[in-house]
């Protein structure tokens, strides 16, 4: 389970000693602070060392399990299309683009709320066929709800079928790529072409509006979680970025380069309204997205779940 360590504040002594004092008094007394500094350190940090170093181990070995469990889930899933015939459009991923979780979703204490949580792409290469993600939220001690969230970001049929339950039939996309206006010419080298992405991402602003009229700013993930490219789609370089909630992905931005121009996308990873704004002005704004059928292309979803840890 993720863990946050709140460290205490520095403390300093301050020692005043007379400008005249000796240097012999001075280095007594250097040398007893430093003595002094020695023992507290050493009785305070053994123990907690060793106990932070069994606390890591158990957390990493947490860590693993409900990795592998999401994994195993992702896996699951069956995906076809009557209209992709690609079968490597088809296939998710085998790791996580992104891996979060969000204490401001707790559940009155660490214990409960977001466990874990990953953003898998469907689609080996190229821009990603969707988007799914997968989150864990602890309810009580010994049960748990799975919450999935499916974005399409193609306007292809596409069926995905868990026995755990959750079935997406999205029959259209809400992403529409556009042409990024005042953009550079697209960069020759991929490290520059990077550089110049995270600059174009830095025009967007993006916030969420809740029921309770409080409006919470999103913020971007420096780096992008995905990186791509298709000739065949005319994509001579892509990336995804996330606009999140601590680290909780709520938009997903696209940024894509032909030779010559950039152009700009983004998909919702959230059912709260929101809203994104390019150079200040309104770019993308979407309801709330409740209880949407299997058809939609966004779709969120839960089922319950018995913890082994």
């Amino acid at each position: 389970m993720p863990c946050h360590v709140n460290k205490g504040p520095k403390v300093r002594e301050k020692v005043s000693l007379r400008h005249d004092a000796s240097e012999e008094i001075l280095g007594r007394v250097a040398s007893l602070l430093t003595r002094a500094l020695l023992v507290v350190v050493l009785q305070a940090g053994g123990p907690c060392r060793g106990d932070d170093a069994s606390d890591k181990v158990e957390r990493e070995k947490q860590s693993k399990r409900r990795l592998e469990f999401m994994q195993s889930v992702i896996d699951d899933m069956k995906v076809s299309s009557s209209e992709i015939e690609s079968d490597a459009a088809l296939k998710l991923g085998k790791t996580p683009l992104l891996r979060y979780n969000d204490p401001t979703r707790a559940l009155g204490d660490l214990s409960k709320g977001l466990m874990d949580a990953g953003v898998w792409r469907l689609g080996e290469s190229g821009r990603p066929t969707a988007l799914v993600t997968l989150e864990i939220y602890r309810v009580e001690a010994d049960r748990a709800i799975l919450s999935y969230e499916f974005a399409s970001l193609v306007p292809s049929r596409l069926d995905i079928v868990s026995p755990r339950g959750p079935v997406w039939r999205p029959t259209r996309t809400d992403l529409k790529m556009v042409r990024l206006p005042d953009a550079p010419h697209p960069a020759d080298s991929p490290k520059a072409r990077l550089v110049q992405m995270r600059q174009l991402s830095r025009r967007f602003a993006v916030h969420e509006a809740l029921d309770t009229g409080d409006k919470v700013e999103c913020r971007l993930l420096p780096q992008p979680i995905d990186r791509y490219a298709d000739e065949k789609q005319g994509i001579f370089d892509g990336a995804i970025f996330v606009f999140a909630n601590g680290t909780n992905p709520e938009l997903a931005l696209l940024l894509e380069c032909s030779a010559d121009e950039w152009t700009c996308g983004v998909v919702r990873l959230s059912a709260a309204a929101l809203f994104a704004d390019l150079d200040d002005q309104q770019f993308f704004n979407a309801p709330q997205s409740f209880g949407q059928p299997p058809s939609a292309p966004y779709l969120g979803t839960t089922h319950q779940i018995t913890l082994d840890e």
